[in-house]
């Protein structure tokens, strides 16, 4: 029988050695220590829209799945001709496919190409919208992830990436409201996807004094289903459609979120009339503390929001609103419910101590925690192996 038991044991062998290598990152973690978060502070208020151009907005989308990986993944009815026309119908200027860990090319000979792709692969959804990514980064925590893993993952992304933003972070408890108190290192938040809208995780991270801008996007797995496609976009404001120019505007906060109402199974050509209807932002201007808001339409009704998501005033039935900003706001945004229900979502006037805001970081390495952590990990993996021997030997 002996014969036999090496074979018997090696589908084991092999379920121990991917485990075993699934296991590693955790082994190898850093620890961070985080310091404890503070509001926007300072003399000085600092707004994404002073300088824009009401003429130079341009439609984006940086999610939405192609056919990928043998159509294992989502999006494997999507080629990528076939999300260029169902965009463009709609009047998009640029869609970035953002596959799964993969760098879709299409149109990468083009000016307005931008690298983009969703990074992670763990049970949870905790994934990242990598955008002017140089290449794909294959680390992750499949299993589980505490704060010092999401923090880990967003500083390796933000090496390799002109902007990183937290994908859809309301779905399936990918993120939590505490973790965007102490979360550094990224620019952007996808606060608007088909699947989840995450206002309140925005609200928590302006709150706690970290400077993130939104992002809005579709993230169709399907484009010929119009439930899917052109419900939620980025407009940004920039001269041309070339990838430098977009991922400046982004990085400065210069666009905003629209959550285009949607018609249940509406037909193709009653959403391409209705999507040349859409309302515009003209002005989001500051004249000392006055910030004044003006719209291409009227609205039903436009609202300032600060700190922890409170609401400071509201405006109805125009297309003009204007707030007085005081010495206790910390952060200022603005939502604008339309008459067809549909939302525009502003980037936030925040508080800066100096004219320019300067990114701050929570996170350092606990070298201790750490040493401990991957001594730790190398004594269990060695006890198993051991463990495994014997086993063998007496088997």
């Amino acid at each position: 029988m002996r014969f036999f038991s090496v074979p018997l044991r090696l589908p084991g062998l092999i379920a121990g050695l991917i485990v075993c290598a699934m296991a590693l990152p955790y082994a190898l973690a850093p620890v961070y220590q985080f310091a404890e978060p503070t509001p926007f502070s300072g003399p000085y208020l600092i707004n994404p829209y002073q300088l824009m151009d009401s003429t130079a907005w341009r439609k984006y989308n940086f999610q939405v799945q192609s056919k990928a990986w043998l159509g294992l993944t989502n999006g494997r009815k999507n080629s990528n001709m076939l999300i260029d026309s169902m965009y463009r119908l709609l009047q998009f200027d640029y869609v970035a496919t953002s596959d799964y860990q993969r760098i879709n090319l299409h149109r990468s000979n083009e000016p307005k190409y931008i690298p983009t792709y969703e990074h992670g692969y763990g049970f949870r959804k905790t994934h990242q919208v990598c955008i002017g990514a140089s290449k794909v980064l294959w680390t992750d925590y499949p299993f589980f992830q505490r704060l010092s893993h999401k923090q880990h993952i967003l500083n390796l992304l933000h090496d390799e990436c002109a902007l990183v933003a937290l994908a859809h972070p309301h779905l399936l408890g990918g993120y939590s409201l505490e973790d965007m108190k102490y979360l550094s290192n990224y620019q952007l938040m996808e606060v608007l996807n088909n699947l989840r809208i995450s206002v309140d995780f925005w609200d928590s991270a302006l709150s706690n004094g970290h400077k993130v801008y939104l992002l809005s996007n579709d993230d169709a797995h399907d484009v010929t289903n119009s439930n899917q496609v052109g419900r939620r976009f980025t407009m940004i404001n920039a001269p041309n459609t070339d990838r430098e120019e977009i991922v400046a505007s982004l990085k400065n906060g210069l666009a905003y979120g629209f959550d285009f109402y949607r018609v249940d199974d509406e037909p193709w050509q009653d959403k391409i009339e209705r999507s040349k209807k859409i309302p515009w932002l003209k002005k989001a201007s500051l004249n000392g503390n006055r910030y004044t808001v003006v719209l291409s339409k009227p609205a039903h009704k436009i609202r300032f929001i600060g700190q922890h998501g409170r609401l400071l005033h509201e405006v109805e039935h125009w297309f003009e609103a204007s707030y007085q900003i005081s010495e206790t706001d910390t952060y200022v945004r603005v939502e604008v419910l339309f008459y067809d229900s549909s939302v525009m979502y502003l980037n936030p006037v925040i508080r800066s101590e100096t004219p320019e805001y300067k990114d701050k970081s929570l996170a350092s390495v606990d070298g201790l925690s750490t040493f401990v952590l991957r001594v730790s990990s190398l004594l269990i993996f060695i006890t198993l192996l051991l463990a495994g021997f014997r086993y063998n030997k007496h088997s």
